[in-house]
């Protein structure tokens, strides 16, 4: 069991996220196609898998259980339609304006793919789950999806955030599109590591392509933001000012040059919550359709000023990727605050209360991954069998002693990192053992 310290969190609560994605585990198979364990979303949601919620339950359960991990990636194998489609869900009885066969959830499970495969060096399951991958971003990029003209994906539903689209090829998102890039950059990768260089040289070309697209069609320069692009009215959607703009830090999308000044962006009094400590809001506050949502979740307008681990953790994780440390931690910070001991769907920006369904698996599952790997920094790579310990600490643990123990490598060794910041020096050692201390 994972042992603790960390200043204002405890270590049971901590834990507890372990103890929500236990309740989240559907134990009765098979269930909608799926035949090896997985995690529901929690709640009124149970019973089910989506593929959004289903995906980020494994970031956190990683550290518990690797082949657990492995098992629900080829569960989405299983369930994969012959076009390479992934459903949003594995229920019938959800119609969406009956576009259900065109549509799928916004594809957060190439990240979440690529952190379970680099855990292992069994090459025969990394090259199924790259099968799967490569066709499913072959879907995403057919034309059922991608504007002829300006090459951008957009998405309907729960496709991207927040969900209020229905009509095919309206508009494309920064969320949607950005995720796509970073798939094909991790297919590459995942294709260098199995040894095809030709396939890592084309995803390494669909890659910059659309990092290209994003940032012709979705940066304003006039206040330095991207934007959701309707294709339909050739135009950025510049009333919505969503957060989805700082998901472009992910493998340095955004030009270098205009990094600044989308940092100052989110740093903005007023607008995102980046100085309270509850964490960052979904839209800013200067955005004419912002809401806060109290009690039950009420579709996308939940989605317009509330506070999710699922949009701080891929701020968080770029704003790192692009060397902004110190806001990456101060970020992860605020998520772990609100969050630990408070497993909710989403949190209010007013006062931190959690809303909407309580012991939600990927806010649980969120916050062991910040913590583990964003704040403690532990990063292991089965391929290369290289351990990494690197912590991002934020200012206010200046003159503290932090440490966590028995932090599973899935290979059946155990890490223990212990940081102490009591001088003018981050000061940092680590060990590992082959059994739990």
């Amino acid at each position: 069991m994972i042992k603790l310290n960390y200043s204002g969190i405890s270590e049971a609560d901590f834990l507890d996220a372990f103890q929500v994605l236990e309740e989240c585990k559907t134990l009765n198979l098979p269930a909608h196609g799926f035949t090896r364990l997985f995690m529901s979303p929690g709640g009124q949601y149970s019973g089910c898998w989506w593929e959004r919620d289903t995906s980020l339950a494994t970031l956190g359960y990683l550290y518990k259980d690797q082949k657990f991990c492995e098992g629900v990636l080829l569960n989405f194998v299983d369930v994969q339609k012959e076009n390479g489609r992934i459903p949003l869900w594995g229920g019938t009885d959800f119609p969406f304006e009956n576009k259900d066969a065109e549509m799928s959830a916004i594809p957060v499970i190439f990240e979440v793919a690529y952190k379970i495969c680099r855990r292992t060096n069994d090459k025969e399951y990394i090259g199924k789950v790259y099968e799967m991958l490569k066709r499913y971003h072959g879907w995403w990029m057919s034309d059922l999806k991608r504007d002829a003209k300006t090459g951008l994906v957009c998405g309907i539903f729960e496709e991207c955030d927040p969900s209020d689209i229905k009509e095919q090829l309206t508009v494309a998102q920064p969320d949607l599109n950005v995720q796509l890039a970073l798939g094909a950059d991790i297919i590459r990768e995942l294709a260098e590591y199995l040894g095809n260089r030709e396939e890592a040289s084309y995803y390494n070309d669909v890659f910059e392509d659309l990092k290209t697209r994003i940032n012709k069609y979705m940066y304003e320069p006039t206040d330095g933001g991207y934007y959701a692009y309707m294709v339909k009215e050739d135009r950025r959607q510049t009333e919505r000012i969503y957060n989805s703009m700082f998901d472009t830090f992910k493998r340095g999308i955004v030009p270098e040059e205009r990094r600044d000044r989308l940092v100052e962006l989110l740093k903005e009094e007023g607008a995102y919550n980046y100085y309270s400590e509850f964490g960052l809001r979904s839209m800013s506050k200067k955005s004419e359709e912002y809401v806060e949502t109290v009690g039950l979740y009420k579709g996308y307008t939940s989605w317009c000023g509330n506070i999710w681990t699922l949009r701080n953790y891929i701020i968080l994780t770029g704003l790192k990727e692009c060397g902004y440390l110190e806001e990456s931690a101060h970020v992860a910070d605020q998520m772990l605050h609100v969050f630990c001991g408070n497993y909710a769907e989403f949190v209010s920006p007013t006062d931190g209360k959690g809303h909407g369904v309580f012991r939600y698996a990927w806010s649980a599952s969120e916050c062991i991954a910040t913590m583990i790997e964003e704040i403690f920094g532990i990063d292991y790579c089965a391929w290369t069998d290289k351990l990494e310990v690197k912590p991002n600490l934020p200012k206010r643990l200046k003159g503290e002693k932090i440490s966590i123990e028995n932090v599973s490598l899935g290979n059946g060794n155990f890490v223990h990192v212990f940081v102490d910041w009591t001088g003018d020096e981050i000061v940092t050692t680590y060990g590992v053992t082959s059994q739990e201390r």
